[in-house]
Order: structure tokens, then C-alpha cells, then sequence
């Protein structure tokens, strides 16, 4: 089940990172605006923040096994769709039809994890993570390769339907004996998330986080064109980064030791405002170093923020609802980030002020992080995990 994980996890970010190594060929053939470009990113991941919102009522229709397998259905059909034509009509809508597969399974997978995984749920929370993240890396690695070997370059972003077909095979085979329905009696307790404000606190601490991950994905290639670099080696430094990442999100769990997880969490959040002042001051000087150090902070906040949210709650359904809300939220959130960049790069003509913006949010991150003091959470959710639910 571990290794059927992993292979899901690598599938939830190819169709956000093939995209910017290619992103001046798409733009030139599609026609698209900055903005408009902004959208292949931001597209997906509002509507992972949808679809998690939504997983609630979608789980009384479907349950775990054929969720995630229709979500990685959508990804493989996400995938094929760019194989017709760089037209921007199929572009956007091959990332929307991919992001509501993504999100899908981001909301189901902790719920999973936890039920299934019990104590050991931070250590598999890492590992689903790094899959995740090393699954970025090789979209933005491997797709400049497939666009130079491919007839026709753009058919170099169909290619990641393969590997949701394949892990989709792994799924079907392995969850039929591994995933049961959950039991009755442990049906979530109906505390409203929609008006509390440490859910809603999450939510926005979660978006902060991933909003930073999805302006690099969208614009750290273009900006190294930009300053003169190559589609494959500025391609290669984003794939840099999600090895970063992926190096974070498998040795921060590991050393949270305890439950207060705000130290390690500050940690991470200082590597990332090391990586963002680095691209803002000294972007040739260094280029490597500061895309790992920023991508070790990003891989590291991602899965200990699933676990802090979590470990708010240990009424695994609870805590699988506020995972969901938590993610719904951020990913709206990170969703409008690539667009903002869009948005101030036509203003500006750089990328500097996108930079300075998310290092400003590092810094707040910073601060709000201190909020999380096991003992300031909310009484009610622990109060309800200990009960019986009929």
C-alpha cells in the first residue's frame, strides 16, 4: 500500500510543473497573455481547493477506492489533452480537468493515512509528500528531454498521462483488500469548521505556505530565461528545488518528535525567506543553492502542516474534515498566487516583486506560527474526539 502511494503521489504534480519550462513556446504559439499563462497553474490548484471543500458531500456519493480512482482517471485524461494542440481553450481546460482529479486526492489521502497508519501517521504523511514533490521534479526535469525527442514538442506534456494510468493499475489491484469503508460508529462529529476561526486560521496558513510553491512552479523558469538561461537547465533548477523539497518533506516528519511541531515549522519557514531573499538579491550568484534551501523549507511546512491540522483532532473522521477544509481553503488561495505573479510581472516587467511579496508572507507565516501551541487548540475538537458517535 506504501509503494501504491508513493507511485499516486508522483502523479499530483506533473501537470502543474511541465508546464514553465515550456511556458515560452505555449506562449507564443497559444497566444496568451501573462495572465492567461498564469491560469495553467492557478487553474489546477483552485480547483483542488474546490474539490477538497466538496470531498465531504462527494464522499457520501463515492466511496475512498473509486475516488481516488476517478481522480487519477481525470490527471491521465488532463495529460491527453495536450497532446491535440498548444490552443489556449485545451490548455485551460486540460488543467482543470487534472486539478479536480489532484484534489480529489489530496482531501482523501491524510483520511486514509491516518485510519490506516495510526501513530505512524507523520512518518507516512512525509513519505506521501516527498512523492508528491518528487513528482514535480520530474515534470519540470524530464519534460524539456521529452519536448526535444518528441515529434512535435508539445507532445512532451502528454506523456505524464502514463504514469496516472500505471498508478491507477496499482490502485485497483492493491486498495481492494487494503481499503475498507470506515466504520459507522466512527462517523465525524457535526462540529461546523465553516465558522471557526482557527479552521479558517489554518486554511489561510496553509494557502500562504503553498502560494509561495505555486508562483516558483509557474514563473522560477521563465525568470531564469529571462536572466539568460536555457529551457533545460532553468527547467533543471526547478526540478532542483522539488529534490529540495522532496529531502524536506522525508526528514522534517521524522524529526518532530514531539507534538509541538512550531520549531521545526519556523525552521522550514526561515529556509524558505533564505531561498526568496536569495532570488530577490543574488539570483545568478547562487541559483542552485538558493532553490534547494528554499525547496527544503517548502517540502518541510507542506507535510507538517497535514499533521498539525490532524493532530487537532484525533477522531480520525474530524480530522479528515479539517484536513479537507484546511486544504480547500489554501489551495483556493495558492490558486490566485501564480495569477497575482501574472499579474504584477505585466506591471513590472520582472519577477522581483512577486519575490519581495512572498518573502513578505514568509515573514508573517513566521509570526502566525507561533499560534499553535498544542495546548491553544480548540477544546471542542478534543472534547469530541474522546466521544462515543453513534
Amino acid at each position: 500500500m506504501l509503494l501504491v502511494l508513493v507511485l499516486v503521489g508522483l502523479n499530483m504534480r506533473p501537470l502543474l510543473t511541465s508546464v514553465g519550462p515550456l511556458l515560452p513556446q505555449l506562449r507564443d504559439a497559444s497566444g496568451m497573455s501573462f495572465a492567461l499563462a498564469s491560469l495553467l497553474t492557478a487553474l489546477p490548484v483552485v480547483a483542488m481547493g474546490i474539490m477538497a471543500l466538496a470531498g465531504e458531500w462527494l464522499s457520501q456519493h463515492l466511496n475512498e477506492r473509486k475516488t481516488v480512482a476517478l481522480s487519477l482517471v481525470c490527471i491521465a485524461v488532463g495529460a491527453l489533452l495536450r497532446e491535440l494542440a498548444p490552443h489556449s481553450t485545451l490548455l485551460l481546460s486540460s488543467a482543470l480537468i487534472g486539478g479536480i482529479g489532484i484534489g480529489l486526492i489530496q482531501a482523501t489521502i491524510p483520511g486514509i493515512i491516518k485510519r490506516l497508519f495510526g501513530h505512524s501517521t507523520p512518518a507516512v504523511m512525509g513519505l506521501w509528500s516527498a512523492a508528491l514533490m518528487g513528482g514535480g521534479g520530474l515534470g519540470a526535469a524530464v519534460t524539456p528531454w521529452l519536448a526535444q525527442h518528441s515529434e512535435v514538442w508539445f507532445h512532451a506534456l502528454a506523456w505524464w498521462s502514463l504514469p496516472a494510468i500505471l498508478a491507477l493499475t496499482g490502485w485497483m489491484v492493491i486498495s481492494q483488500s487494503a481499503i475498507r469503508p470506515p466504520n459507522k460508529t466512527l462517523s465525524a462529529p457535526r462540529l461546523r469548521l465553516h465558522v471557526s476561526p482557527r479552521a479558517w486560521l489554518l486554511g489561510l496558513y496553509f494557502g500562504l505556505i503553498n502560494g509561495g510553491y505555486t508562483s516558483l512552479v509557474a514563473w522560477l523558469p521563465p525568470y531564469y530565461m529571462q536572466l539568460g538561461s536555457t529551457p533545460q537547465s532553468s527547467g533543471s533548477l526547478l526540478a532542483l528545488l522539488t529534490l529540495g523539497q522532496t529531502a524536506g518533506a522525508l526528514l522534517t516528519p521524522m524529526l518532530a518528535r514531539h507534538q509541538d511541531r512550531r520549531r521545526l515549522l519556523l525552521i522550514a519557514l526561515m529556509m524558505q525567506l533564505v531561498g526568496f531573499c536569495g532570488f530577490i538579491w543574488l539570483p545568478q550568484q547562487l541559483p542552485v543553492g538558493w532553490a534547494l534551501i528554499c525547496g527544503v523549507g517548502l517540502g518541510g511546512t507542506f507535510p507538517l502542516s497535514l499533521v498539525l491540522a490532524l493532530e487537532h483532532a484525533s477522531h480520525a473522521p474530524l480530522a479528515a474534515r479539517l484536513v479537507a477544509f484546511m486544504q480547500g481553503i489554501g489551495f483556493i488561495i495558492a490558486g490566485v498566487s501564480p495569477y497575482l505573479s501574472g499579474f504584477l510581472r505585466s506591471a513590472t516587467g520582472d519577477y522581483l516583486a512577486d519575490w519581495i511579496f512572498h518573502a513578505a508572507c514568509v515573514a508573517g507565516l513566521m509570526l502566525l506560527t507561533l499560534r499553535f501551541a498544542p495546548s491553544r487548540y480548540p477544546s471542542e475538537w478534543q472534547a469530541a474526539s474522546h466521544q462515543k458517535i453513534i
